[in-house]
């Protein structure tokens, strides 16, 4: 189970205290803290998880806080239960907060402990797939110093891949031979394990009729490989910062 892993919360809540039970019987040792006012900028300054307990008259202060440290240092944020007397302004910054969101207890532990896992903010796992040899060694060497980078030449290997190694994102080639990015997409779909994998199309064209046919597809985005190494590098950072997940 990771380190690094933080919980805002009250153990004199009997829904904070049996979470903080289940969460160590999975062998997860968390920091406990009180959700004070300072608590936030008391963490550390570096990518780790933070879980915040939420209760009826927590000051949203905390939350706003949790947001600035994950824009600041790309930590992964976990909400738990509600938060109430929220205005309309309050209510919008949380709907459009990137987080994981578990809206009642009980938490299903086996999901979350899931979720640890495939949130680890050290090194996101990334395949990318894309006929072109010299295209994917550059965007290893772009990518490789904070993603764990995996390379394939065919839209015909993603599923043997997938089903032996698993992974965060897909950076796909949306025209390649044989099996271009729309039918690996479609396979990627159909299959149940899979369905929900994030997939960025990489294209070349930038016109209205490609752009409109990528987005009919539903990826989760779509890279310019005209783009600067600097910036298809961003992209892939704010990609994983702006993840929102919310469960019942």
């Amino acid at each position: 189970m990771k380190k690094d892993v933080y919980v805002l919360g009250n153990e004199s809540r009997l829904v904070v205290k049996n979470f903080l039970q289940d969460l160590r019987a999975t062998g997860c040792e968390p920091i406990v803290m009180l959700p004070g006012p300072y608590a936030i900028k008391e963490m550390p300054d570096k990518p780790l998880h933070l879980i915040i307990c939420l209760e009826e008259l927590m000051e949203f202060r905390i939350i706003e806080d949790a947001a600035a440290k994950k824009q600041r240092t790309g930590l992964s944020l976990y909400l738990l239960g509600n938060i109430g007397n929220l205005s309309l302004e309050e209510e919008k910054f949380l709907k459009q907060l990137p987080c994981i969101r578990f809206l009642s207890y009980p938490v299903d532990m086996s999901l979350f402990t899931k979720l640890l896992e495939k949130n680890d903010p050290d090194r996101p796992r990334i395949l990318v797939v894309d006929d072109e040899p010299i295209f994917l060694r550059s965007v290893k060497s772009w990518l490789g110093e904070d993603f764990d980078v995996s390379l394939l030449n065919s839209g015909e290997e993603v599923m043997e891949f997938l089903d032996m190694r698993p992974v965060d994102l897909i950076l796909l080639d949306y025209k390649m031979p044989k099996m271009d990015g729309f039918d690996v997409l479609r396979r990627i779909r159909d299959d149940m394990e899979f369905q929900n994998l994030p997939v960025i199309f990489l294209t070349a064209s930038n016109d209205k009729d490609t752009v409109m046919g990528i987005m009919h597809l539903e990826p989760s985005g779509y890279i310019l490989k005209t783009m600067s190494p600097e910036d298809i590098k961003k992209s892939v950072k704010d990609f994983f910062k702006n993840q929102i997940q919310i469960f019942p």
